[in-house]
């Protein structure tokens, strides 16, 4: 809540003589900046005495002008020990400068009391303040502003799943008019799911009353019963006609457990419900309600139920939230693909609770931390702006600031920094229109984010970047970032983008210093920047992206020539990273260490630039989970790659979602076939990791659940669909896992929606190189789309599942460019050629490429992946090109093929070869030129002499590529630069160079294998897969993985299996019966497991209670025809469950428990009746926590706090 004090006026008391004698006692400073306030002289900032405070009030009961700027003043809000001065400052912008202070609480003395900074007006309404501009709290050059509020978690993650109504089968809710007889509801006790959906007909059929009987007396006890009369039940003896009644029982409870209502039906009514309702609750402890009504209303008769949680639902925490407060108002983060499904809760007085719990009016799911954020919105410091539909406030900053546990909301921009060294941690931003937290210029480095929270981050209208065309047309439809960064050298550690209608990370780069900072006339050059320390961040719940590295902004003013608005989106700017941003020196490498991307609709992540390397990172539930791309035809930054390794990739989790928000796709998926939210669309193809361009490296990890349905398919690794780029063969797999519920390991396409007709040059080009077998389990081979003839030969695969072919082989690019003198440029407009590759070898299976450039540009480029040392030809749809360039792209030194090019017969030649530097754009002094010969023969004695053949007959000329120098590394040209041969024709007919029809034959040649085939690999890989099992934002804490199978088959079919795993340990079972593993909680060791089968199962609950010692872990799980024991139910209270679950007599039964002082949030119990099938329980159990009592020997390394001590020195 927020008060504000009260200004004198007509019947209200004036100033008290104190007050008066204290403003007389304080500096004489301009009166605009004395009205209403009093100030001190600056001083170092301390906590005084409570008593003296009132020397340094901001007075709530004065009235006068609004305060607006702080020059060398100090300004300080005034406190006590009770929390009772409520303030109120309201104002059209705040600015200190010039050793001007403004401090609401100290670092060490934080405020007690509630203060309210409104900043108000509209964007037609006063001059700009230089510098600032309007509705902004802004601190100049020399200023101070620090706001400490009270001392609260700012925000966490939950510990376990809280439920779209708070019961695990949802809530249940009927109504019908005119069901005639009896509707019966029976529920389950333990889970609140309604089991069955009953009626009986007694109005007409005496025996329907035999058939109820029969079900009250032979239910399985303690099942929950619920009647209610529907229209007339008038042969039951016992009921009037026409009367309403209903009753909500238990099975086996006796009248004590029943509640009944009757109402007596008079004059077409009964003056209301019958209504009875009882409350219980599940074995999770949750309370809920059953309820049902019946009643007559005028004429009508009416019946009903309902099945609800009541008395608040508890939330479990990952963290101590014991300072959060009833009356404080919290915000649940969406863990679905729409950010809309964020919820607001007010916490209720929750005396049962723990300290890490609170009670309200996710979890770890298949190795990727998707719990959902929960942060507090009640803070004492409150910072807002009156908002009109395209007004704004900022913070914007360029000196000292210090900013904890304050609630800034109703941002257009939440912050802008403008310049270097800002600390921002702790703070949520909610919400919010345009951006959150924002860095704007371009400039600004070495600034730290730690541990803030931004979720539901919607459209804005002040800049470009905040809006799109469909935002233009409709205002509130688009939206953007949660963190926009515009410079590389800064600190993201620990922080939470919860949902945007664009990107949740975007690093977008500036050529030029823009906004107010280009008045400094700084060099940027944050394209060449090293990126800062970027760890442990989670994206989720995002449109476009969870975090987008790629692009720029336009930094001219709109023009004629080009009339986008200054900052809008631009095109023009790759991440490459360089040592002291100086491209001469050695590349830097971007590292990605520890995202955690999950449920963002197209991109988990989208990264474009030099050398970036992604680790130990989670991505699940992603329309596309990670895609790197470089520059298209060739990447900016010479020798610059990009890799992921020890990384997990989930297709579909268990995290099914519900349809709610702005989430539009639902279908079924994933590993059970379940109804689930889905990306995109729901013929989407999903895909783990997709490659782009390249070259890319994917290492060391591990790929699971991705499993293809009728609808769409779903592949661990795919492709960039309706690719015209280039794409390298350098792209390389190793190491890689994929888990048994893998289908598609990989995906080429199929013509068809999304694909199209995959006839990009890209399309025809998607290769990968398998290292190491992993994938295919061929070692050393090349993986290529099935169509593609260039890169064949005849003892290749055909994985027809996948569209693709697995070759052995030795494969670079030949990059062609073609160019026409200008006359022919009009007459024939040549870059519109598409250009025909043929294999020799192959020549009934050409490709054609149209070429990578857009239609009208000044040259066209063609880039085929083609196998070294055989001989191709080259044609095209028109005139052959004036002058053409032929690239050696990706060949290593001596590497060759031969190639001939069409032209019109007795055409003249001027060839050369050139080495280009591509990044001073100069030539070597050296140019080769090549000379004819007259003969094939004679062209083929010597590959690397610089010769030419023009054969008449076809039209073909024909010429050696082979490269003269070494490759470094990853660079697409030699050491030396890009060797190149340039072919330039005077030629001034017209006719069409194609000359497939007389070179075939005659130049046909017989396909051979020039490297063999390998054997496949049939030894699994040890050594494959990321090493970690579990991807957490919590990465000091240690996880076991568990899980519980169960079965009540006697001999389990394959995937039926009952079993217990312990991280690489799996329990089998030896017999029928029920096994007990025990685990020790505060090392994860296994203490001991034990099998109970035939009359031993009795023996089971005094192992329970008495044999397990404390701190442990406890799974169970039962195997064939089990007849549970009747006392197994309090024992398994006594591990953790709330109340004694109803356990068939024959089914199976999954249970995790603990035994200690406490309830962990993890306790899971699954039970199923006989023949229904597998129980599963899969659970990752955090390790060494206090709470179980462990005596940890040594503290858990803090890397997070490690770095920030870092980024903090780098200041």
């Amino acid at each position: 809540m927020q008060f504000r004090g009260e200004a004198p006026g007509p019947g209200r008391a004036a100033r008290r003589p104190a007050e008066r004698r204290a403003e007389a006692k304080q500096p004489q400073l301009p009166q605009l900046f004395l009205t209403g306030f009093v100030f001190q002289a600056p001083h170092q900032p301390r906590c005084p005495p409570l008593d003296t405070l009132k020397h340094l009030n901001v007075l709530p009961k004065l009235r006068g002008p609004k305060l607006d700027t702080i020059l060398k003043g100090l300004l300080v809000f005034g406190d006590d020990k009770e929390g009772s001065k409520n303030i109120t400052l309201r104002t059209r912008f705040i600015l200190i400068k010039d050793g001007g202070m403004l401090h609401v609480g100290a670092e060490k003395c934080r405020y007690k009391s509630k203060a309210t900074i409104i900043l108000y007006g509209k964007s037609n309404e006063g001059a700009d303040v230089p510098e600032f501009g309007k509705k902004f709290i802004g601190v100049g050059s020399e200023g101070t502003l620090e706001l400490h509020g009270h001392q609260k978690v700012s925000w966490t993650l939950l510990s376990k799943t809280i439920y779209f109504s708070g019961l695990a089968y949802g809530h249940y809710t009927f109504k019908k008019n005119f069901s005639r007889g009896l509707n019966v509801r029976v529920i389950d006790q333990d889970t609140a799911e309604v089991l069955e959906v009953l009626k009986f007909d007694t109005h007409e059929f005496a025996e329907e009353s035999l058939k109820l009987q029969n079900l009250l007396k032979n239910g399985h006890p303690g099942r929950i019963i619920a009647i209610a009369v529907g229209d007339s039940a008038a042969k039951i003896f016992w009921r009037k006609p026409e009367q309403a009644w209903a009753l909500v029982g238990v099975i086996g409870g006796g009248n004590s457990s029943c509640n009944e209502s009757v109402r007596n039906y008079e004059n077409h009514s009964t003056g209301g419900k019958a209504l009875a309702q009882k409350e219980f609750f599940t074995v999770d402890g949750q309370k809920f309600v059953v309820r049902a009504y019946s009643e007559w209303n005028d004429g009508v008769p009416i019946s009903g139920f309902q099945v609800e949680a009541v008395g608040g639902i508890i939330l479990n925490l990952l963290d101590d939230v014991s300072s959060w407060e009833p009356g404080d108002r919290i915000v649940v983060a969406s863990t679905d693909y729409s950010m809309y499904q964020t919820e607001e809760f007010t916490l209720l007085p929750c005396p049962e609770c723990t300290n890490h719990q609170v009670k309200v009016k996710g979890e770890v799911i298949d190795g990727v931390d998707m719990r959902a954020e929960v942060g507090v919105l009640t803070r004492n410091i409150l910072v807002k702006g009156e908002t009109e539909n395209t007004c704004y406030l900022e913070m914007r900053v360029s000196s000292s600031v210090m900013i904890h546990l304050v609630d800034i909301s109703r941002f257009e921009k939440h912050f802008k920094s403008t310049f270097y060294h800002i600390k921002i941690k702790d703070t949520i931003g909610y919400d919010t229109l345009g951006h959150c937290f924002f860095i704007e210029d371009g400039i600004e480095q070495r600034n730290t984010l730690f541990h803030n929270l931004g979720l539901v981050t919607k459209p804005g209208t002040l800049l470009p970047t905040d809006r799109n065309s469909s935002m233009c047309i409709g205002i509130r439809d688009k939206g953007h970032f949660n963190i926009l960064d515009f410079s590389s050298n800064n600190h993201l550690i620990n922080n939470a983008a919860a949902g945007s209608q664009d990107a949740g990370i975007w690093y977008l780069f500036h050529r030029v210093a823009t906004g107010d900072s280009h008045s400094l006339a700084v060099e940027t050059k944050s394209e060449l920047t090293p990126l800062g320390i970027f760890y442990n961040n989670r994206v989720h719940s995002n449109f476009k992206a969870g975090l987008f590295i790629d692009k720029g902004v336009k930094t001219t003013n709109a023009s004629a020539d080009d009339p986008r608005e200054y900052l809008s989106l631009d095109n023009n700017a790759r991440f490459r990273p360089h040592q002291d941003a100086d491209p001469e020196k050695p590349r830097v490498a971007a590292l990605i260490d520890r995202l955690i991307s999950f449920k963002n609709n197209d991109h988990g992540a989208w990264v474009r630039g030099g050398d970036i390397l992604i680790q130990n990172s989670g991505f699940a539930d992603n329309g596309i989970g990670l895609t790197f791309a470089s520059d298209g035809s060739f990447p900016n930054d010479e020798g610059a790659s990009q890799e992921v390794s020890e990384s997990l990739f989930i297709g579909e989790s268990k995290n099914y979602g519900f349809q709610g928000g702005q989430n539009k796709y639902v279908g079924t998926g994933g590993i059970d076939n379940k109804t689930r939210t889905l990306p995109r669309n729901r013929t989407f193809p999903i895909r783990g990791f997709q490659i782009y361009d390249g070259p890319i490296h994917l290492t060391k990890c591990t790929f699971k659940n991705f499993v293809p349905t009728p609808d769409r398919f779903t592949s661990a690794v795919g492709f960039l669909m309706k690719n015209p780029w280039q794409m390298t063969p350098k792209n390389n797999i190793s190491l890689v896992k994929f888990g048994p519920n893998v289908s598609l390991k990989a995906f080429f396409g199929k013509p068809g929606p999304w694909f199209e007709e995959g006839d990009l040059d890209g399309d025809k080009n998607s290769i990968f190189h398998d290292l190491d077998g992993s994938v295919t389990d061929y070692r050393d081979t090349y993986v290529s789309r099935m169509d593609n003839y260039l890169i064949q030969h005849p003892k290749c695969i055909n994985i027809t599942e996948w569209s693709g072919v697995v070759c052995s082989g030795n494969y670079a690019q030949a990059s062609t460019f073609g160019f026409l003198f200008s006359v022919y440029v009009q007459t024939w407009n040549g870059q519109n050629l598409s250009m025909t590759i043929v294999r020799d070898e192959y020549p009934a299976n050409p490709m054609v490429l149209r070429g990578i450039n857009q239609r009208g540009a000044a040259f066209q480029q063609y880039q085929p992946v083609v196998m070294l040392q055989k001989g191709y030809t080259i044609h095209w749809n028109g005139k052959a090109p004036n002058v053409t360039y032929l690239y050696l792209i990706n060949f290593n030194k001596n590497d060759w093929i031969r190639v001939g090019l069409c032209y019109q017969p007795k055409t003249d030649f001027l060839i050369v070869l050139e080495t280009f530097q591509r990044r001073s754009s100069a030539l070597s002094s050296k140019v080769e030129r090549y000379m004819p010969v007259s003969s094939m023969m004679e062209l083929e004695k010597s590959r690397s002499d610089k010769r030419f053949y023009f054969d008449n007959s076809t039209g073909l000329l024909f010429l050696f590529l082979q490269a003269k120098y070494d490759r470094d590394g990853h660079s697409y040209c030699s050491s030396q630069g890009c060797e190149r041969i340039k072919i330039v024709t005077k030629d001034a007919s017209k006719g069409i160079s194609n000359c497939m029809a007389k070179a075939y034959p005659k130049y046909y040649q017989v396909p051979t294998v020039i490297k063999q085939m390998p054997e496949k690999t049939t030894v699994p890989c040890t050594k494959c897969g990321t090493t970690q099992m579990v991807f957490t934002s919590d990465p000091h804490k240690n996880y076991l993985l568990v899980q519980i199978n169960s079965s009540d088959e006697k001999e389990p079919s394959r995937g039926q299996q009952a079993f217990i795993y312990v991280n690489d340990t799996m329990f089998s079972f030896k017999d029928n019966g029920i096994l007990i593993v025990v685990v020790d909680a505060c090392t994860g060791t296994v203490l001991g497991n034990k099998l109970f089968s035939g009359v031993d199962i009795r023996h089971v609950d005094g192992y329970l209670k008495s044999g397990i010692p404390q701190r442990s872990i406890i799974l169970l799980s039962t195997r064939g025809d089990v007849a549970i024991p009747s006392n197994l139910a309090e024992a398994l209270m006594s591990l953790g469950t709330a109340k004694p679950p109803y356990l068939q007599s024959h089914g199976s039964l999954a249970f995790l428990g603990f035994r200690g002082n406490i309830k962990p949030s993890w306790i899971k119990l699954f039970t199923s009746p006989a023949g229904h099938g597998l129980v599963q329980i899969e659970k990752y159990i955090p390790l060494q926590l206090e709470e179980y009592g462990c005596a940890r020997a040594v503290k858990s390394r803090r890397k997070d706090l490690e770095l920030l001590k870092k980024a903090a020195r780098s200041h």
